[in-house]
């Protein structure tokens, strides 16, 4: 046999970016090269990006994650809806400002339509509920 047909061929990768993987800038006129069997599988760069390194933190959640309601969503939620509540019932020195209050409405109706699909199922829930109510009490008010 011919020990030639035996080894795979190889592929020639020629890496372009500009910048090392610590920001460094890379000198281009050497660019690095990687040789790869085709039989082999390629790299997951998604994968790669999702990796916990210890100068990014932990890994973040891949879209769609069902996971633990995250807090900062929730103050977010509750800022906005604090806001339209105050903004529809007035306070001493503030005059009610339906409105305002109906910009702060849309708001979470916006973020609910954006975030379809991506949020935990608590976080959906809550969203859903603050929303109805507000727009009930918008109703109300008006």
């Amino acid at each position: 046999m011919d020990e030639a047909k035996s080894e795979p061929p190889k592929i020639k990768v020629v890496d372009r970016r500009k910048f090392s993987a610590e920001g460094e800038p890379v000198d281009t006129a050497e660019p690095v090269v990687e040789t790869t069997a085709p039989g082999s599988p390629p790299e997951d760069p998604k994968a790669e990006s999702a990796a916990a390194t210890p100068e990014s933190g932990p890994a973040t959640p891949a879209p769609g994650h069902r996971g633990q309601p995250s807090q900062p969503f929730l103050e977010l939620v509750a800022m906005l809806a604090g806001q339209a509540e105050l903004l529809l019932v007035g306070a001493e020195d503030l005059p009610a400002q339906p409105a305002e209050a109906q910009r702060m409405i849309n708001y979470l109706g916006v973020l609910e339509e954006k975030t379809a699909g991506n949020l935990a199922d608590d976080e959906a829930k809550l969203l859903s509920s603050v929303l109805y109510q507000l727009r009930t009490f918008y109703l109300q008010r008006k």
